[in-house]
């Protein structure tokens, strides 16, 4: 093959003629950005974001749409090129409307996930919430007491009625964390061997000393106070905040390895030059320690002191002087703080005096509003002229009344003087808390602004001393709220990382979208759902102590609160291919803002949200619809900026042909498209990701779940499976989490007096073992009989059958979801003889008794793809379906085996017949067939079948009986379609682990126990994860099932033991091509015990002593003791197929029979389809749910 060669980037390559330099570059680890490619598809090329440069010619290209040349130099990241995205981008988003975070992140100096962990909360994830919170703040439960929390100011909620209590739910985890005894401990990288400083052990010295420490830091903290905490200790009273719960938060800082030295002092105990030559990195946090002058005469009259000063003395414990009458001046938090304290401390009147009014105070509301429960007088509209004193103590206050004049640069209105209106207050103290003040003592060679403030780059928060970096109330602009000096700490922290590292990174704010256009009116058909009440302790009780007055959330509460989130950021935010290269290219869409679309769209799918607003017309939804599912659900309507993405006749989506195989949600780049979560509270997480395979059909797609902590949040494609290619259908993309759903059984249950009551293992097992005993004494081992799920694990079933087999000593070890007799009676194997991408080259494909897009949509699609290059389809159903659409010929013949058996006439009527050394049988199965009228039909699907080089036969099990089965196996024999690559026979067997269930042994069909029930000769049952509702059970002496939930069969047992989920499971699926792919565990056992492990615990109470230690233990069993898996476990590949090490195809040299030979069967009059069955109850929930939901 010739081959052109170019130069991307100077980088030499190669690529063959008709590649796309998109595509060469790609191959080559190179990354050009595009939001409108996907190579399964045709190109588009509309969003304009793969331009490259090509030397020798003036225009720029789009690399998804031109072939490559031999001799190509091509630049993907110059400057000219890089502008061109700019604007591509920028004009994509001007007419982009909705949020990319949620305005209470957005409101929140130091950027914490509000929505995050609200809405992990509401999924009753408190630990992940945690987590999620000390991504950004490590003193949660501190600071979710004390903050003012702007994001509630924020959150829209308040149009509706009045915010989520958000910083009370950052309370509520905290404490709980804290309580757990097993406080959360960050992961700690390894010792990088930098050493860094800090100076001040306050909000932004700790926050700083946490992020450091977390990346490998050593960290001293240097604290001029007794204890660290800063102003959170001394500042805030302790009925705001216990400092037990501070030193809580501290103690897990310092067991990170931060060292805190107290009482030393910068500039007395210790020198900034000593700490830059012994340190790598420098943090100052100093603080600001000394309150604002009131500048009135007066202010040195014993009795007067600073609010800084004065809750600084009460922390401390320190004798505090106070009188009967106390005067605050101030508005903000430390005002009130101040007051109430006095009150605390026996003031008998205590005033807050402020210079505007009660609407223009700074303070929390609910700080105001108790204040005045507590008996806090407040004049408004006042300010200090001067202290008056006698003996040089304080006794009158004179005060200068004003009004309200226009606004200031704050923004609120002015105060201004009334000419004359002067008035006096007896005081015996006046406490000032007007404002902070930075003390920069220590500071040598730093520079100061006129404030004495630390300046500080506000994108690095380095001084002007390398290596010296500031932080928190002590730089710039001086003091703030705690959160703020945390998220400067926050900032700094990762920027000293990658100056130790040696290369400045610096702080750079992301654009996100936002709107700003959204009124109550948006809102209005919300029910008004109020906040929890907070219980508090009552005024006369609480004025009187320190004790902490409010009491915190109940879980209840919580959830309840955290339910009311109205989850305004996007759901795709950490997945969105348009906000990131947004970011990558610094966009400013307001040079270039417009008319913007507001189409307020609404529908109600299940699973898929549509918001066109976000649409950028990329046309990749429309096309993966169209050309890879062949649906057509989606289409583009109107023309130019009017064109919009909308369903067919612009119906519900769910009216329309759509599948909701979710393909339009994964090609998105945006979040036009989302999945609607299917967890309590849909919010958008940043996740972890585990590849394992889908549960539900045989076809054995790879799929990976996405997790925050424990909790499931979403299943998506694996775009690089040999299996799938990255398709997933309704089933696996959205049903993944059933196992999660509703209540799980989560410890042995036993039925006492007819009710179910949880008890200990050792009880339930006690029970079983003795009552097994009982009744193989009486009946003998036969009968006992255990049935076990397909949807379980090789593993877990070798165990089942292991555990029956041999520890009960019965040979009643079946499945009700199993089949009795088909192909393997004809071929030796109840298998596939070849792999699905064969049908991608076969000849012609005979497609019997199977909805495959409803049951096997994946290999529906392989077959349509088939079908679409050329390959002959013929469906034969007692019923229409999709791939009709595709079929060459489609048969709906009578519900008989005899069109099988006209098929196999006409067969050998053409001269086909098998050798007598490739099959027995042949004699009786021609003989059978000569009353046999031969339809036009079977005649023409003959001819087309012998005719062919190669040819597939395709039949679903659990549709086609087995008789039927049977037949098909004979007539792949008779036109000699097996044995070989491309002809064959694919057996599609109902659930993730048919195939498994059959290869480990557990070969019986229901229909012999359901002989033995009858006759009264089954006495004890053990049923792991089958639900076999309307089965008659009543005759057992002891029935023990095993399962998730407490399905229609587990209420009849006499005890039930908690099963697992797949996501809670590890092991090997084997699908229907006999393709053994591992199954990984994403999320712990519920339980605690997994399937394997309970079976296990099940036969050592029977005496059996199985000692496996893991999944990966009994594949080493399995692999001896079935000789089709002999080497699995030293198998290297992903997956492999059996026979291991052996060809894919089977029966290329011989039958699966003693003899070598096929055994062709002769069967009477029968009907060729049969009824679906389905024991799996996880599945038969999602699929009753989607009848519901008219998905299906």
């Amino acid at each position: 093959m010739s081959q052109y060669r170019l130069n991307i980037n100077g980088n030499e390559v190669v690529g063959r003629p008709g590649q796309t330099i998109l595509e060469v570059a790609r191959e080559n680890g190179i990354e050009i950005p595009t939001l409108c490619y996907d190579e399964r598809i045709k190109i588009y090329g509309a969003c304009g974001l793969c331009v490259v440069e090509v030397e020798g010619s003036p225009k720029l290209f789009r690399s998804c749409a031109t072939e490559i040349a031999d001799g190509m130099v091509i630049h993907t990241e110059t400057e000219r090129v890089k502008g061109s995205r700019k604007v591509a981008l920028e004009l994509l988003l001007s007419d982009h409307l909705g949020d990319c975070r949620p305005p209470c992140r957005q409101a929140c100096p130091a950027n914490t996930d509000c929505q995050g962990y609200v809405g992990l909360i509401a999924n009753g994830r408190y630990q992940e919430a945690l987590e999620l919170i000390k991504e950004q703040l490590p003193l949660p439960a501190s600071i979710g007491r004390v903050c003012p929390h702007p994001c509630e100011e924020a959150c829209r909620r308040q149009l509706v009625e009045e915010p989520v209590s958000i910083a009370w739910l950052k309370q509520f985890v905290a404490d709980a964390d804290l309580a757990s005894g097993d406080a959360f401990m960050p992961e700690i990288k390894a010792p990088s061997g930098k050493k860094v400083a800090v100076v001040g052990g306050g909000p932004a010295g700790l926050t700083a000393s946490y992020f450091l420490a977390k990346e490998g830091h050593q960290v001293v903290v240097f604290e001029a106070m007794p204890k660290a905490g800063g102003m959170l200790r001394y500042g805030i009273p302790q009925y705001r905040l216990p400092k037990e719960v501070l030193d809580q938060e501290i103690a897990t800082i310092e067991n990170m390895g931060v060292e805190i030295q107290t009482n030393v002092k910068i500039g007395r105990d210790i020198k900034l030059n000593y700490l830059r030559e012994n340190f790598d990195a420098v943090y100052l946090a100093i603080g600001a320690w000394a309150s604002s002058g009131m500048r009135c005469p007066g202010e040195k009259l014993d009795g007067v002191i600073g609010g800084i000063e004065f809750l600084e003395a009460v922390a401390l414990n320190k004798p505090v002087q106070l009188g009967k009458k106390v005067a605050v001046v101030g508005g903000g938090n430390t005002a009130m703080d101040a007051c109430r304290t006095a009150v605390r401390l026996g003031a008998e009147e205590v005033y807050l005096l402020y210079r505007r009014t009660r609407s223009e105070m700074p303070a929390a509301d609910i700080e105001v509003i108790e204040a005045e429960e507590e008996g806090v007088i407040f004049q408004f509209l006042v300010a200090p002229i001067e202290i008056m004193g006698e003996n040089g103590k304080a006794t009158h206050i004179k005060l200068q009344q004003m009004e309200l004049g226009e606004p200031d640069a704050s923004g609120r209105r002015k105060p201004v003087p009334i000419p004359g209106a002067e008035k006096n207050l007896e005081v015996d103290n006046v406490i000032a808390a007007i404002g902070q003040q930075v003390v920069p003592e220590g500071m040598d060679g730093v520079t100061l602004t006129k404030w004495n403030t630390i300046v500080a780059d506000e994108h690095t928060y380095m001084t002007n001393i390398p290596g010296v970096f500031a932080g928190g109330d002590a730089i710039n602009e001086g003091p703030g709220i705690a959160i703020e000096a945390i998220s400067d700490a926050r900032k700094a922290a990762d920027v000293i990382c990658s100056y130790l590292e040696g290369e400045i990174i610096p702080y750079q704010a992301p654009y996100y979208a936002k709107r700003e256009d959204l009124t109550a009116d948006d809102f209005a058909d919300r029910e008004k759902v109020y906040r929890p009440h907070m219980g508090h302790l009552h005024p006369e009780e609480r004025k009187h102590n320190f004790s902490e007055i409010v009491f915190g959330y109940t879980e209840e509460q919580a959830k309840k609160d955290a339910m009311r989130c109205l989850e305004c950021g996007c759901g795709d935010i950490f997945e969105c291919k348009l906000i990131h290269y947004a970011n990558r290219y610094h966009v400013d869409p307001a040079r270039v803002a417009g008319e913007v679309h507001k189409r307020n769209y609404k529908d109600e799918h299940p699973f898929i949200d549509r918001n066109p607003d976000k649409c950028i017309l990329c046309g990749l939804c429309v096309r993966v619809c169209d050309e890879i599912m062949g649906v057509t659900a989606l289409g583009l309507v109107n023309r130019g900026f009017d064109t919009i993405v909308q369903p067919e006749f612009n119906l519900p989506l769910q009216e329309t042909g759509c599948i909701s195989c979710g393909q339009c949600v994964a090609a998105c780049p945006t979040g036009a498209l989302q999945e609607r979560l299917t967890i309590d509270k849909s919010v958008p997480l940043e996740t972890a990701e585990t590849s394992t395979i889908c549960s539900y059909c045989s076809v054995g797609c790879n799929l990976k779940l996405k997790t925050k902590g424990e909790l499931l949040v979403k299943s998506v494609p694996d775009k690089e499976s040999s299996v799938d290619k990255g398709l997933l259908c309704v089933k696996g993309r959205f049903g993944f989490n059933m196992g999660q759903k509703g209540t799980r059984i989560t410890a042995p249950l036993m039925k006492k007096n007819g009710e179910f009551k949880e008890v200990s293992w050792d009880e339930a097992l006690l029970f079983v073992a003795k009552k097994t005993q009982s009744i193989s004494s009486r009946y003998g081992s036969k009968a006992l009989a255990v049935s076990v799920s397909d949807r379980y694990t090789n593993e877990e079933i070798y165990l089942a059958a292991k555990f029956g087999k041999q520890i009960l000593g019965t040979d009643q070890v079946f499945s009700f979801n199993g089949f009795d007799g088909g192909i393997e009676d004809v071929l030796g194997y109840d298998a596939s003889s070849n792999t699905f991408d064969e049908l991608l080259s076969t000849e012609v494909i005979l497609l019997v008794g199977s909805d495959i897009m409803h049951d096997h949509p994946i290999v529906g699609l392989k077959i349509k793809e088939a079908a679409a290059k050329g390959v002959k389809l013929i469906t034969v159903n007692p019923f229409a379906s999709l791939a009709d659409e595709w079929a060459d010929q489609k048969v709906c013949p009578a519900d008989s085996v005899s069109f099988i058996k006209e098929v196999i006439k006409a067969v050998v009527e053409s001269g086909r017949i098998p050798s007598d050394n490739s099959a027995a049988g042949f004699a009786p199965l021609r003989e059978s067939l000569e009353n046999i009228e031969v339809s036009g039909s079977a005649k023409e699907i003959a001819e087309a079948y012998t005719k062919a080089k190669r040819a597939i036969i395709v039949f679903d099990q659990n549709r086609v009986t087995a008789d039927g089965a049977k037949l098909l196996a004979d007539l792949a024999v008779v036109a000699g379609h097996i044995g070989k690559a491309r002809s064959g026979i694919i057996q599609l067997k109902p659930k993730a682990n048919s195939q498994g269930l059959v290869d480990m042994g557990v070969t019986k069909g229901a229909q012999e126990i359901r002989t033995n029930l009858d006759a009264g000769l089954t006495k004890g049952m053990f049923i792991f994860g089958e639900d076999i509702g309307g089965w008659d059970l009543s005759t057992l002496e002891l029935l023990v099932v095993q399962d998730t939930h407490l399905t229609e069969t587990a209420l009849t047992a006499d005890v039930v033991l908690p099963g697992v989920s797949f996501a809670e499971s590890s092991g090997t699926f084997t699908s229907s091509e006999r393709r053994i792919q591992r199954l990984n565990q994403v999320i712990p056992a519920i339980s605690g015990l997994t399937n394997w492990e309970v079976i296990i615990e099940v036969a050592n109470a029977f005496g059996a002593n199985l000692a496996y230690c893991c999944p990966e233990c009994i594949e080493e069993a399995i692999s001896a003791d079935i000789p089709e898996y002999k080497g699995i476990v030293q198998g290297e590949e992903k997956t492999v197929f059996w026979p291991v090490h052996g060809s894919p195809v089977l029966y290329g040299e011989k039958f699966h029979f003693a003899d070598g030979k096929a055994c062709l069967h002769t069967v009477g009059e029968g009907p060729l389809f049969k009824a679906t069955t389905h024991t799996d109850h996880l599945e038969n929930t999602f699929v009753d749910f989607l009848k519901e939901k008219k998905i299906v």
